[in-house]
């Protein structure tokens, strides 16, 4: 009886004095890099060549954040809580450009939220998305997004529940 209360003491100091120990510990976060802005040719109406900013990986997928005259076009931020409206540009396949258009944002914490908006309503997905080219894209889908804090935030962008891509975005606050 004597072994066997040693046994359960000694299990349970382990048990303790261990998950104490590991409590100081944190899993290694993922470091994001806020993903690269690149730039699209336009002329504009009145014929002034000018260039569109898009933050994402360029070739493949990225939304409009600013554009102005060649050379002079600047980024414009994101800010929390500020629903604004992005258009974005996609190249690629038709078939993988086509179908349920969905985008998860993710922020630093690992917490996953809506952020496109349609009026006032917060949606996960725009259905049945058709491939429409634009400004040299082989398609692009206009939205409006919310980001409900500041810090990065990772978008991940499907197509018929296909992981598209992904790109990550500072948002500030005002």
């Amino acid at each position: 009886m004597k072994k066997w209360f040693v046994f359960v003491s000694f299990l349970f100091l382990f048990t303790l004095f261990g998950c104490e120990a590991m409590e100081g510990k944190t899993e290694k976060k993922e470091t994001w890099e806020v993903s690269s802005i690149f730039k699209l040719p336009v002329t504009f109406g009145d014929g002034t060549e000018g260039e569109y900013l898009l933050i994402g990986e360029e070739g493949k997928v990225g939304f409009l954040v600013g554009s102005g005259e060649k050379g002079e076009a600047e980024a414009e931020p994101i800010i929390a809580n500020q629903a604004n409206k992005y258009m974005w540009h996609f190249w690629g396949d038709e078939d993988d450009l086509s179908g349920d258009f969905k985008v998860i944002g993710v922020n630093e914490e690992g917490e996953d939220h809506p952020v496109l908006l349609r009026g006032d309503k917060i949606v996960w997905e725009y259905l049945g998305s058709t491939v429409s080219p634009h400004n040299g894209a082989d398609s692009h889908i206009p939205s409006n997004m919310v980001f409900p804090s500041s810090g990065l935030w990772k978008l991940m962008i499907y197509f018929d529940e296909e992981l598209f891509g992904e790109i990550v975005i500072s948002v500030e606050e005002i």
